[in-house]
């Protein structure tokens, strides 16, 4: 089988075709031409339409090109230069026009998702860092996004809205006033130290993995090259720094034979990286250099099965990260163990009525993990606190609308006699209203059931029967207070399924 991907980058438009080769993919076509939409983005916040015309006229040669191939599964994507583009709509819409394609914007997240996949998958083959905390690393041309790796799982992340050509346009204007521009993004950078040194407080990073053009340049400067994966350790990098720092991008384009623009691109890139070694404490780089977003959509299309592992990897990830998340802010964690166990139990027997998927499923179970978490700002209108946090936090694996879902979850949780009429109005312009409000309505009933916060149920059985619902617990325990806040939550319950919960006792 043959797949392709072009990618919309803020620099180039790049277009790969790939074949099947039984435990990975083989590249057989590869082409980019660059754009510089960044350029236009990051400095006017709108992409040209002399530039979308070129887009179009170069999608429709990659067109011909995957045709040739016999590439019938033909992927476009978008990432941080359209994404941020005001003018995205009529953008997407004149390119369909021209040229059929749909583009997929990625969100952010999802783009960061789909690296630390394909790092994983190189990274899992050396076994000598097995028990090593590591930092993954990805410089995106306008963010970057860090993730800490222990023990074959993601447990926490970082997405940082600044990148290596996002930087440069900024401070292009700033160039030719400084000796030193690598000591002027520095200076820049330095805002990030201390809330990533934070962040990495109980980590013991050795070695951080990454992967890039820049940082594959940068390695090759260093005599690194042709290898599956290249090793800088920290002395090398910080001595090319000090070669490199005196000199401006007009300098090194002529020493290396690259565009200004690339030479900005890397003078950003290579303060990022000392400044990262800096604040992990890291000895080394680990680069892999044929880990690339396009690589990880081919590899999901062509070897899908494989994929899989990877995806329910980073699945756990998000679990054990939004465990963390709930850590840092002191929640109470028996209740919220309990809380999720009766959700998961509730989604799965009502799966005939809800018909919701395996996706909704995790997004449910981290908004039961994290529902009480705004309590650690206040007790006083904590679903008020826990929307923020949540909004406001990186839960690796989450896209940027999964993330709204679980945080509308978390804010109406706690209202007790919550009425349909008023909650719909103030979900009205919501798009994905009715997922939210069926997964609410779970974890309403799954909190109620806990709402001494003691476990009193014990392990419960959960029977679907017709219109009725029967949550059986077999505790000793006095349940009068649990049937309490059953009634108080189960009116909200019956609007949205149709279905009246009860608590059964059998002791």
């Amino acid at each position: 089988m043959v797949a392709g991907v072009i990618n919309i980058g803020t620099e180039n438009i790049s277009f790969d075709i790939a074949q099947n080769d039984q435990d990975d993919i083989d590249i057989i076509e590869s082409l980019d031409y660059p754009l510089f939409l960044g350029r236009d983005t990051f400095t006017t916040g709108r992409i040209s339409f002399e530039k979308v015309e070129i887009l179009s006229k170069k999608l429709l040669g990659f067109k011909r090109v995957a045709e040739e191939y016999g590439a019938s599964k033909l992927k476009v994507v978008g990432t941080t230069a359209l994404r941020e583009a005001e003018n995205l709509d009529f953008i997407l819409d004149q390119i369909e026009t021209r040229t059929g394609f749909t583009i997929d914007v990625l969100d952010d997240y999802e783009e960061k998702s789909h690296i630390y996949m394909e790092l994983i998958r190189n990274f899992e083959k050396y076994k000598k860092y097995k028990r090593d905390d590591i930092l993954f690393v990805y410089i995106g041309t306008g963010s970057m996004g860090l993730a800490t790796y222990s023990k074959g799982l993601i447990d926490s992340s970082q997405n940082i809205k600044i990148g290596s050509v996002k930087v440069s346009e900024m401070l292009r204007e700033l160039e030719e006033n400084t000796l030193h521009y690598s000591n002027l993004i520095r200076e820049y950078l330095n805002t990030f130290y201390q809330p990533i040194k934070v962040w990495l407080s109980n980590k013991k990073i050795k070695t951080f993995v990454t992967c890039g053009n820049e940082i594959e340049f940068l390695a090759g400067l260093l005599g690194k090259n042709e290898e599956e994966v290249l090793n800088i350790p920290q002395e090398e990098l910080n001595e090319l720094f000090q070669n490199l720092k005196s000199k401006n991008a007009t300098e090194l384009s002529r020493e290396y034979d690259i565009s200004e623009s690339k030479a900005n691109s890397l003078l950003s890139a290579l303060a990022f990286y000392r400044l990262l070694l800096e604040v992990s404490g890291a000895e080394n780089i680990l680069v892999f250099p044929k880990v690339n977003l396009s690589r990880s959509l081919l590899f999901q299309r062509l070897l899908s099965r494989k994929y899989r592992r990877f995806f329910n990897l980073l699945e756990k990830s998000t679990i054990i990260s939004s465990r963390n998340i709930g850590k840092r802010y002191f929640y109470e964690e028996t209740h919220s163990q309990t809380v999720e166990k009766y959700a998961m139990k509730l989604f799965d027997a009502l799966e005939p009525v809800h018909q919701l998927g395996k996706r909704h499923r995790l997004l449910l179970q981290v908004a039961a993990i994290l529902h009480d978490i705004g309590k650690y700002v206040n007790i006083k209108r904590h679903y008020l606190h826990s929307y923020n946090i949540i909004k406001g936090s990186e839960i690796i694996g989450l896209t940027s609308r999964e993330l709204d879902i679980v945080s509308r979850i978390a804010y109406f949780h706690s209202a007790q006699d919550l009425e349909i009429d008023d909650y719909s109005s103030q979900l009205e312009n919501i798009p994905d209203k009715i997922l939210i409000t069926k997964m609410l309505a779970i974890l309403r009933l799954a909190d109620a059931l806990d709402v001494a916060h003691e476990n009193k149920l014990g392990d419960i059985e959960i029977n679907l029967k017709g219109n009725r619902l029967s949550i059986t617990t077999h505790s000793p325990k006095e349940t009068l207070l649990e049937e309490w806040a059953l009634k108080r939550k189960d009116n909200f319950f019956l609007e949205v399924f149709g279905i009246l919960p009860e608590l059964l006792k059998k002791v």
